[in-house]
């Protein structure tokens, strides 16, 4: 019998873990120091981004001048030792081979070999042949799936894209997901034993409301005054984050509201990516059009978006597909009321319209509409407010979610071991 308290060696691989860009690997980023203390050893095994994603900063850094394929020195990173490796800059068959090849090798060396693997995202189908290999070296591979499966397309084209993930899922030991929904979504795919659903936790000593007068000296910071109305949205500048109909509601917002001001906080994907410049001119013109473009203010990616949390009046999260987005665990921890759209994958978790949140339609009008409502009916902000907080306090606690998740991984590798 193992010892429950033994130490699990554990990777987390994903070609783009470090430095993290996305939702999933910033989530998982958060999360290492908190399985460090449970007894898990982490090494993060992560690749370089693809060209689109390619910052200034990328380009004047070493990783940028390395040969494909060469390991990268990065070394620890707050105490979590880190393994990067050098990809081609754009997507496709190479790019996914040298990266799983490079895993296998570092999996098969008898001083790292981990004891699990914990894969985020992307997992395509043709990641296939390595997880085999990776399941005949005995090692339990995890997948962390973060948002809804794909449904789109003709039939035949969906068929095949199912039976193909439904082949590779046959190589995990365990399927992550954030949500009842997302498991749902995924029926089919995998055997039910084998889907855990762990949700996204929530650093509560980090994300929690505070007083009037705290509010009030941050506020001061930012050069807002306390009548000043603060709408917020927290996320990548990306059309699937629903920010051009973000903006069309804040033209019909700003003409009734000449206090607001609207808070962008998250990198600014539509400048980096050249697929998508019509999508930034879209916004600019969004802008300009508004007639309150001096009261936008896009902040790009931030280290302290707590602060941004404690001035805001209410946040708005108007995505198209999503897991269980942090964003808006983070804004009810916070004590904001919320208001959502409709999108696929939307989760129970988050509670009840009308009582937690308040649901709009996918329309700038009604989005318009619902931010109008809040900003004027202050007996509805306090009791979404209030409702949504406590559900998040009771339910969400990320010291709950780490016990989880370190549960998981002792429990698949112990499986293991046992079989051997």
């Amino acid at each position: 019998m193992i010892s429950v308290d033994r130490k699990i060696k554990l990777f987390i691989a994903s070609p783009i873990l470090y430095p993290p860009r996305g939702g999933a690997e910033i989530r998982f980023w958060n999360y290492v120091s908190g399985l460090k203390a449970r007894n898990i050893d982490i090494t993060a095994i992560t690749g370089t981004p693809k060209y689109k994603k390619i910052t200034e900063e990328d380009r004047s850094s070493n990783w940028f001048r390395c040969d494909t394929g060469a390991e990268i020195p990065v070394g620890s990173v707050n105490g979590i030792n880190v393994r990067q490796i050098r990809l081609p800059d754009k997507t496709g068959w190479r790019r996914t081979k040298i990266f799983n090849e490079w895993l296998l090798q570092l999996c098969g060396s008898p001083q790292i070999r981990p004891d699990a693997v914990q894969l985020l995202t992307p997992l395509p189908p043709r990641t296939f042949p390595w997880l085999r290999q990776l399941r005949k070296l005995g090692i339990p591979s995890i997948f962390a799936l973060t948002l809804p499966p794909k449904r789109t397309g003709i039939f035949l084209s969906q068929l095949k894209k199912k039976l193909l993930t439904k082949l590779l899922y046959t190589q995990l030991e365990c399927l992550i997901v954030s949500s009842h929904a997302i498991k749902e979504l995924a029926a089919g795919l995998i055997a039910p034993e084998r889907i855990a659903v762990i949700p996204n936790g929530v650093n509560l000593s980090r994300f929690y409301p505070v007083s009037p007068e705290e509010r009030r000296v941050l506020r001061r910071k930012f050069g807002l005054n306390d009548d000043s109305k603060v709408i917020l949205s927290v996320g990548a500048i990306h059309p699937r984050k629903g920010v051009d109909l973000l903006l069309e509601a804040w033209g019909k917002v700003a003409s009734v509201h000449a206090d607001a001001h609207l808070f962008l906080v998250g990198p600014r994907h539509d400048k980096i990516d050249r697929n998508l410049s019509s999508f930034s001119q879209k916004l600019e013109a969004l802008v300009k059009a508004s007639g309150a473009s001096q009261r936008i203010h896009f902040t790009g990616a931030v280290d302290n978006v707590e602060d941004y949390y404690r001035i805001a009046d209410l946040f708005v999260f108007a995505s198209l597909k999503e897991g269980m987005p942090n964003v808006v665990l983070e804004a009810m921890a916070s004590q904001l009321p919320v208001v959502l759209t409709q999108f696929m994958g939307l989760p129970k978790d988050f509670g009840n319209p009308d009582e937690h949140y308040l649901l709009s339609n996918r329309y700038s009008a009604d989005i318009a509409s619902a931010i109008c409502r809040i900003l004027e009916d202050h007996s509805m902000s306090r009791r979404l407010s209030f409702n949504s907080y406590r559900l998040i306090k009771n339910t969400m606690d990320l010291e709950v979610v780490l016990d989880q998740y370190a549960a998981l991984y002792r429990k698949c590798s112990n499986m293991w071991t046992e079989k051997e």
